[in-house]
């Protein structure tokens, strides 16, 4: 794995909880608007020249999954899949003049869990700053490189 390859995994792993950080702060932003149905990112493995499950499907013995461990299957790191729309309907609140009042004078609020949020985005900062720290040991390995090569 080169250096290279570091960097480019760190990349989409930051650009990945960087669009989980946008979807809870979307949800939030939309706690209070009605019939709003909260997002959430699915996640999956990014590979370079195989799908995760075709990889996981030829491991089959014990030697397959050591050569896994050895880093014959390179992966790119993650990726958001798809983002699914949470169908969970929101309270039912009686305000009869609103525009968007049901028959029965019922406006069906915003599913979004704000405290549930909350977690998500703190969850999502911590990914981002693990993320971040690969990079930065990745720089100083290259600078300490680059030393050894000024000194010989």
């Amino acid at each position: 794995m080169s250096i290279f390859d570091i960097y480019h995994i760190a990349h989409n792993g930051l650009t990945t909880t960087r669009g989980a950080m946008e979807l809870a702060s979307e949800n939030v932003a939309n706690m209070l608007t009605p019939g709003y149905k909260a997002k959430s990112p699915v996640f999956s493995a990014r590979s370079q020249d195989e799908s995760f499950s075709t990889i996981l499907a030829g491991l089959g013995d014990h030697e397959g999954v050591s050569h896994l461990l050895k880093g014959d299957h390179k992966g790119a790191g993650p990726q958001i899949a798809k983002i699914v729309e949470d169908q969970t309907p929101g309270m039912k609140v009686f305000m009869p003049n609103h525009p968007l009042a049901d028959k029965d004078g019922n406006v069906e609020t915003s599913n979004v869990d704000g405290a549930g949020e909350m977690l998500k985005m703190m969850n999502a900062v911590r990914q981002y700053k693990a993320n971040l720290s690969i990079v930065e040991m990745a720089k100083k390995a290259s600078q300490e490189a680059m030393n050894m090569t000024k000194n010989a």
